[in-house]
């Protein structure tokens, strides 16, 4: 799904103009991203929990260092979770 799907959705349940959908899925991913990009926590009750986190140096197998960096995660929400399996989608433990 893309964007434009978000769009799409939106204008169909807002009975709202294409721009004014189109303005509100732009905004929403904007504010995600710049939220955590700065460093916030972002939580979307039902959805989820984005954050970020340092990852520590570390040797790779090949025998070179991979640097430290800060890399997004996502924790998704019980409400989440149940519906995926009941959707037959397997979580990664």
């Amino acid at each position: 799904m893309t964007r434009s799907d978000m769009a799409a959705y939106i204008q169909e349940k807002m009975k709202c103009t294409k721009v004014q959908s189109t303005l509100a899925a732009y905004y929403a991913v904007e504010f995600l991203l710049n939220a955590v990009a700065s460093g916030e926590r972002v939580e979307l009750r039902g959805f989820g929990t984005f954050s970020t986190v340092e990852r520590k140096e570390r040797k790779s197998n090949l025998g070179f260092t991979v640097p430290s960096a800060k890399i997004v995660k996502f924790k998704e929400s019980e409400a989440l979770k149940r519906l995926l399996e009941n959707n037959g989608v397997k979580q990664n433990e």
